[in-house]
């Protein structure tokens, strides 16, 4: 091990977010620059108390073609699942135009906040709205609603939690203020960002109950024609855990729900079919494989595909220990430990296909119930916890 390599490693033991320091100083040297302070502010503002509003700035919003039930738009389903449960007054949407810059989007977003007198603003955290990837200033946004005086919470969604540098954007949010709260998809976040301070998640992606009939319309017809199914991007070492498998004389269906062959990572992704297909598809499955490992490294996620494989009728084979089980009890799915596991695993499952269909009925009832009530539930759980404004009474 270099010198360099030393000097980092110490470094990281005095600091574990010692690297991040030039960073939020530049983020810093940009807050000045608009007048605006970098004090780290304690304690949150009084709330006064008012009707809830919860307002929805999604990447993708109205007037995009995905901003719509059954398109797995996270933010459309957050949006229409919240008003099925609390009425249209309570939430509202801030349509940010695909690329439209921070000067345009921020305060239109600050005046409407206003206007509706929010109470919570749920976001995408990760980056700017407006598919805008490469930018981030929320931290210019969260500072300026607290020089408002805004005395809400902001709920910042995040699904990579798992990669240091989205995972930094967050901390440097919950450092401003404790008004932020991490929402995370995959992983729990919890002492994470700020010591011995409470964050929210893994929560199941939310889908409204209008998503729900769709898909419950979409598969009425659908039959099981394989034993075990994987659907999703084929990452090499997923490519190579499939190959293991059908080396043990597992016969693995690759992306069923797809008319052409997939076989590395750029096929996958290709030519992507609709997420309804794609249900479809996970529908003529008997079971289905679900790997959890983050392809930022070896974290284990709660994936979606969990929710998905529930709704579905799909009987669950994972290789998380930890996640799915925080949400479904163990006869409503299975976990492996390697792949190793998985031939006598399926054909031990296989033996009695009657008890595997019936454990997955009783999954499908749980994750109807779950996909329409667990988002915004353990969001209000953790606000709760933090003794922020809940959003149901």
């Amino acid at each position: 091990m270099g010198i360099k390599n030393l000097v980092s490693k110490a470094l990281f033991l005095v600091n574990p977010y010692w690297d991040e320091i030039p960073w939020n100083r530049e983020r810093d040297r940009i807050l000045k620059s608009y007048g605006l302070s970098v004090k780290k502010r304690k304690s949150q503002a009084k709330f006064r108390p008012r009707p809830v509003h919860v307002v929805v700035v999604p990447q993708h919003g109205p007037g995009d073609a995905r901003y719509a039930p059954a398109k797995w738009n996270i933010y459309f389903e957050a949006e229409t699942s919240l008003r099925e449960v609390i009425g249209e007054n309570g939430v509202s949407v801030l349509p940010v135009g695909e690329l439209e810059q921070l000067e345009s989007w921020m305060p239109r977003l600050l005046e409407h906040v206003r206007k509706f007198e929010a109470t919570h603003i749920l976001t995408h955290i990760e980056t700017d709205p407006g598919n805008q990837v490469e930018n981030w200033n929320w931290d210019l946004v969260l500072a300026k609603l607290l020089e408002s005086g805004w005395d809400g919470a902001i709920l910042g969604v995040n699904f990579d939690s798992a990669f240091k540098w989205i995972r930094a954007r967050s901390r440097r949010l919950a450092r401003m203020s404790p008004q932020f709260v991490a929402v995370d998809i995959c992983m729990p976040l919890d002492n994470q960002l700020v010591a011995q301070r409470t964050e929210v998640g893994p929560v199941n992606m939310p889908v409204s109950q209008e998503t729900v009939k769709i898909v419950n319309n979409s598969l009425a017809s659908i039959e099981k024609r394989f034993d075990v199914s994987f659907i999703g991007a084929l990452y090499p070492y997923r490519v190579e855990l499939i190959e293991s498998l059908r080396d043990r004389g597992i016969d693995v269906a690759v992306n069923p729900h797809r008319a052409d062959e997939t076989t590395d990572l750029a096929s996958s992704r290709a030519n992507q079919p609709t997420w309804i297909e794609y249900m479809q598809g996970l529908a003529s499955s008997h079971m289905t494989i679900n790997f959890s490992r983050s392809s930022a490294g070896p974290y284990e996620q709660l994936k979606t595909r969990v929710i998905e494989a529930g709704l579905a009728g799909t009987y669950l084979l994972t290789d998380d220990q930890d996640r799915t089980r925080l949400f479904f009890p163990p006869d409503e799915f299975s976990t492996f430990n390697s792949v190793e596991d998985l031939p006598d695993l399926i054909e031990s499952l296989l033996r009695d296909r009657a008890d595997l269909d019936a454990r997955a009925r009783r999954a499908q009832v749980r994750a109807r119930e779950l996909a329409v009530t667990n988002f915004w539930s353990g969001i209000d759980q953790g606000l709760v916890a933090r003794g922020l404004p809940p959003i149901f009474s």
